[in-house]
């Protein structure tokens, strides 16, 4: 993601609506929870309404946990059948549930065993791990033996925990479609979610599924999407508010955006036309473009300009696998001083840039004192020598960056200064 701007302030991973295409490669590792209703159908509709595509893949036996797809050669054959940008993982819609010992021994681990095939694969693969939704009045074949999911919320907050717990372990991403269910129960409880069966989800319920999905997915907004399948208007434009205000309320939570880098800096003059640039980026690696032909790679770098002006900034910053740059038209001035300090003494030169003479100010008197002017250019080649004077002659000078010295047996003082017209 490229940003360009001078005063606006941006949030990093904010969902917004978004004018740019985007493709997007997906394999979903389920079971009926994900088939029902053609889940990934529905996201690649609401993407394709939107100027987006999505390319897909699936294996979604009915009943399938964690542990069946870990030992699946058609799954296992998918992950390795192409560089993904993301793989859904979809548990068996109880087991998550279950006590946080039993998730901890028999499903964490198979969560972690299948990130790992996936990145086995292709190490820039986002996994994403498909929060699902209590069952509507709890799970009453395992009330008896584990209370917590006697009740839908009790086995709501139970697979929130689990999948949150699943996505952090493996530094990858939860989709919240589950919260996103307990949001719309709480504004809208005679909106019905489910099948009859209280388990599967209605058509509506698959949309907001969707909805959620394309959301963390594709990293832009769903409001307005033209898509609605056969939903009711007011429902889906209802349920899209839902998705979007979910994903986008809790995105740390989420993860979304935690692996990703994102690009943004500060900047002032410290003296003259040298400018420090502070990175307030998250990345691995840092390159940043001075709009001058100047370039660093180091996090925070200071630069000198060799003239006052307008300079677009770019910084860039990748983490392997992604990268993202941020570009800001400043405007660069110099103060038209440059000073140094010598025992506790502050010493001026200006003009600065300047077009003939230099001038010296502060401190003690050189003059008649064994003290010499020297000017180096930006090679490093010493140009001009001479007995210390208050104003120098520099309009023989090419343009240019140089450095002037005051070198005597007890001082030495560095400024730089511009040679311009």
């Amino acid at each position: 993601m490229k940003k360009i701007f001078s005063l606006l302030i941006f949030l990093p991973y904010l969902i917004t609506a978004q004018t740019y295409s985007k493709k997007v490669t997906a394999l979903f590792l389920g079971n009926s929870y994900t088939y029902v209703n053609n889940l990934p159908l529905l996201i690649a509709n609401l993407a394709l309404a939107n100027g987006d595509t999505l390319i897909y893949d699936d294996n979604t036996p009915g009943g399938y946990t964690l542990n069946n797809h870990f030992n699946d050669l058609t799954s296992k054959a998918k992950i390795n059948s192409a560089p993904w940008k993301y793989v859904i993982l979809q548990a068996q819609s109880q087991e998550p549930s279950f006590s946080p010992a039993q998730v901890f021994s028999q499903t964490l681990p198979y969560a972690r065993k299948l990130d790992s095939l996936i990145k086995l694969n292709n190490n820039c693969t986002n996994t994403v791990f498909y929060e699902t939704w209590g069952r509507k009045n709890g799970d009453a074949s395992n009330c008896g033996f584990y209370p917590p999911v006697c009740t839908y919320i009790g086995m709501q907050n139970r697979l929130k925990q689990s999948y949150k717990k699943f996505a952090d372990t493996c530094n990858a991403v939860m989709s919240p479609v589950g919260e996103a269910f307990r949001r719309s129960i709480a504004l809208n409880p005679s909106l019905e979610l489910y099948q009859p069966d209280e388990s599967h989800p209605s058509l509506e319920g698959s949309y907001l599924a969707a909805c959620v999905f394309y959301e963390v997915l594709f990293q832009k907004s769903v409001l307005s999407n033209t898509y609605i399948s056969t939903v009711n208007s007011s429902t889906a434009t209802f349920l899209q508010q839902v998705a979007h205000t979910v994903v986008n309320d809790s995105l740390a939570v989420w993860n979304i955006g935690k692996n990703l880098p994102w690009a943004d800096y500060s900047y002032n003059g410290t003296s003259g036309l040298n400018y420090q640039f502070t990175s307030n980026s998250i990345s691995l690696n840092n390159k940043w473009y001075f709009g001058d032909a100047g370039t660093s790679s180091v996090p925070s770098p200071n630069h000198l300009y060799a003239f006052a002006g307008s300079y677009t900034v770019s910084h860039v910053v990748t983490n392997n696998c992604k990268k993202d740059s941020v570009s800001k038209i400043i405007s660069i001035t110099s103060t038209g001083i440059s000073n140094a300090i010598n025992n506790n003494s502050i010493y001026y030169v200006y003009p600065n840039p300047s077009k003939e003479y230099l001038n010296i100010e502060g401190g003690k008197n050189f003059e008649n004192n064994g003290t010499f002017i020297e000017i180096v250019n930006v090679l490093g080649q010493l140009i001009y020598r001479g007995e210390f004077t208050n104003s120098i002659n520099v309009k023989n000078l090419q343009n240019g960056l140089y450095s002037l010295k005051i070198v005597n047996a007890k001082t030495h003082l560095n400024f730089q200064f511009i040679k311009t017209e």
